[in-house]
This record gives C-alpha cells, sequence and structure tokens, in this order.
C-alpha cells in the first residue's frame, strides 16, 4: 500500500513519449545515485502526468505568428510583437551574462553599433548565432524554449489544457512530493499555488524558468503555495533556461525558496532532466523529502 505520491511533472520537447515512458527516464538515473537507498521507491506510487504531444499541436496552432523556426530562417517576418519583445529583452540579459558585447552583436548582425538592441530583429538574431558560438551553449535550443514558457505564459487557453492534464495526477489523499523540471516548473507552481487543497511536503523545481521576468508578470501575484512545506530549486548557473536563481532578488517571496544554484549537470546543454537528477544534493532533498511524506501519515 502506497504511503506517499511522487509526481514528476516534465518540460518542453517531450514529443512521442508516454508516462511510463517519463517515469522511466525520471527514476533510473535516481535509482542509480540512491544505491541501496532506492528502496525508498518500494511504497510510493509514481506519476508522470504527460502532456508533451498536446504542447507540440497547440505550439503548432500558433505557428502564423510564432513560427518554430524564425531563427533558422531568420527572416523580417511577421513574428508577434509581444513575444518578439519578450525574446529580445531576455536574450539581451542572456549576452550581458556571457560576456558578449556590443561590438561582437553589431559585427553578427552587420548592423552599426548605433541600431543595436533588443528592439532591433536583426540584433536579437544576432544574439542567438552569437550564443551558438559558444561551447555547451545551443541558441536555436535557448529560442525554442523561451517560446515554449512564453506560449504557455501568455495564451491562457493553452494554460488551461496543459493545467488540465497534469492537474488529476495530483489528486490524492497521500502526502506529494512533486518534483518539476523546465517549463515543468511553472505549470506546477501554477497548479499548486491556484487548484491543490493536499499537502506537498517537499516541491523540488529543477532547471526551473520561474525567475524570468515574463514570469513573474504572468503569474502575478507571487506567493508562497499554502499548501507546499518546502521547496527546494536547483540549477545549474550554466542553464541557459534557469537563467537566475529563485532567490528573493528575482524570485520575491515569503519564505524564502531554498535555492540551490551549484549543480555540475553533465548533459550536454547543463540543462537535461538526467544532469539534474544525478545531482548529489538533489537527489538527497528528494530522498528527504519522500521519507517525511511517509512519516507524516
Amino acid at each position: 500500500m502506497a504511503r506517499a505520491k511522487l509526481v514528476l511533472v516534465h518540460g518542453r520537447a517531450q514529443e512521442g513519449k508516454s508516462e511510463s515512458h517519463l517515469a522511466d527516464e525520471w527514476i533510473e538515473p535516481l535509482r542509480a545515485s540512491l544505491g541501496t537507498r532506492a528502496e525508498i521507491f518500494d511504497d510510493v506510487e509514481i506519476r508522470a502526468p504527460y502532456y508533451g504531444d498536446r504542447l507540440v499541436e497547440l505550439v503548432e496552432s500558433l505557428r502564423d505568428t510564432i513560427p518554430d523556426d524564425i531563427i533558422v530562417r531568420g527572416a523580417e517576418q511577421e513574428v508577434d510583437e509581444h513575444y518578439r519583445f519578450f525574446l529580445g529583452q531576455t536574450l539581451e540579459e542572456l549576452r550581458i551574462r556571457e560576456g558578449i558585447s556590443d561590438q561582437q552583436i553589431a559585427m553578427e548582425a552587420g548592423l552599426e553599433v548605433t541600431e543595436r538592441g533588443p528592439q532591433n530583429w536583426r540584433w536579437v538574431l544576432a544574439i542567438v548565432r552569437a550564443l551558438d558560438k559558444i561551447p555547451g551553449l545551443d541558441g536555436d535550443l535557448i529560442e525554442r524554449a523561451l517560446r515554449d514558457v512564453w506560449i504557455y505564459l501568455e495564451r491562457r487557453s493553452v494554460r488551461k489544457i496543459i493545467n488540465g492534464i497534469v492537474e488529476p495526477a495530483l489528486d490524492t489523499d497521500l502526502p506529494v512530493v512533486l518534483v518539476a523540471h523546465s517549463l515543468g516548473s511553472i505549470v506546477a507552481y501554477d497548479i499548486v499555488r491556484e487548484r491543490f487543497s493536499g499537502t506537498v511536503t517537499q516541491l523540488l523545481t529543477v532547471g526551473s524558468p520561474l525567475g524570468l521576468r515574463i514570469a513573474r508578470k504572468a503569474l502575478a501575484p507571487i506567493r508562497y503555495p499554502t499548501t507546499v512545506e518546502h521547496w527546494f530549486n536547483a540549477r545549474d548557473s550554466r542553464d541557459v533556461v534557469a537563467l537566475y536563481p529563485l532567490t528573493r532578488e528575482f524570485f520575491e517571496i515569503d519564505p524564502e525558496i531554498t535555492d540551490f544554484s551549484g549543480v555540475k549537470n553533465r548533459t550536454n546543454n547543463n540543462h537535461g532532466i538526467s544532469g539534474y537528477l544525478s545531482d548529489p544534493t538533489t537527489v538527497e532533498c528528494l530522498y528527504r523529502g519522500l521519507l517525511e511524506a511517509k512519516t507524516s501519515r
């Protein structure tokens, strides 16, 4: 008989999978990291609600305003004005963090430096190309990840559909440990803050873009979910999707989230879920969360 429930909420780019496939993909590195302590999963109900294919369908339906190959084509085409502003602003912050100069971007774009700025679409595309030249970064992946975050936050119909897929997995009388990756961390936060009445003994977010300005704005007023007892956020400081830590500077909330930016995610883009679920500090947090959930009944 299950004594606790573990819910795993995935991020973007998970099309063509299934709930069982995702659960195996997440639990395998956790079992390897835990060793003999992996018996913690023996009396835990595990759910990995799957929305990957549905997200792809929803994004495809919006291709007229947000094409999925704008960076590859690099054309001055019709792209949603609000999305252009968000993407330009976010990429500008990222290129400054990576130490890419105005002059470098101007040369990449074939522009005069006086034409610089995220309001210039050629400038934005040049930032992506410049990021692509930095080992370990993938400019196209960054743009696609930011696009999907924007769609979820700005298109209420999309948010409603995705939340409707994930929310039933949390329907339980058992104490819940909730682990959410990337876009999934925004989905999980939105649900537990607004529509969950149970108990989350441990919320564990990894590779989270919640610190982005657009997330704070779209989810305002930001507040700590009353259903969550402990919240731990883990990130690799080189993970460009998790651009900011979830400290009070970037995600002002009370009580403050326990933020750990010392993950060494060894996947190609420093963002992959297996890299987070192999991190000792993150795994220990999950283990203790499950232990507490089991003893709380």
